[in-house]
């Protein structure tokens, strides 16, 4: 009930901002790299998806364009020969800058920036205490190119940790763990 008043406040507050709103969804290819000072080594990559809201502050032929997203990366993981889901849930904020070629009822938007995310939840089926051994934050850049048509845009989105998500490991040794997604989605200004 409280995640319904609140989405309910969220829409009364921004309804005076038609059109620079946006919902947004779309899918994920992610996965986890990890650099261990030797050979790099890290987890197939895997599907999520991931759903928000995305601005879009008009400052002639610039954009600032920031959201708020809910991810869900990771990637596929093999340990003692079984093979599973490695799920990584963000909150993540990302702040790009576009360059929107074209007019209101066609353009080309090509955009780029950092971003800024939150680890809430981890899953696996396999691997013990992984949310102790990453990182809560995660921060990186991205960037990508968006055909919006009207009130509605089709897009993708690269995006790398620039940060290490993985805490030191149990020889204390930090290993330098990135995320990497890439997103392909559309979105529906109101």
């Amino acid at each position: 009930m409280r995640k319904f008043i609140f989405f309910v406040l969220c829409v009364c507050f921004i309804m005076p901002l038609k059109g620079q709103i946006a919902l947004r969804g779309g899918l994920n290819y992610s996965n986890v790299s990890v650099d261990s000072g030797g050979p790099d080594f890290g987890m197939d990559s895997k599907t999520g998806y991931h759903l928000g809201l995305q601005g879009n502050i008009g400052l002639g032929g610039v954009n600032i364009r920031p959201a708020l997203l809910y991810h869900l990366k990771g990637g596929k993981a093999e340990d003692n020969g079984a093979t599973g889901n490695v799920n990584l849930h963000y909150l993540e904020v990302p702040v790009n800058l576009g360059l929107k070629v074209g007019g209101d009822n066609l353009a080309l938007i090509l955009e780029a920036g950092p971003y800024f995310g939150y680890l809430f939840d981890t899953s696996s089926g396999f691997i013990d205490n992984l949310g102790d051994r990453l990182d809560k934050s995660d921060w990186g850049a991205n960037f990508g190119a968006v055909v919006e048509i009207s009130d509605l845009g089709i897009g993708v989105n690269y995006s790398n940790s620039l940060s290490s998500i993985a805490t030191d490991d149990q020889l204390g040794q930090a290993f330098k763990t990135t995320n990497g997604n890439l997103s392909l989605f559309g979105y529906m200004k109101f």
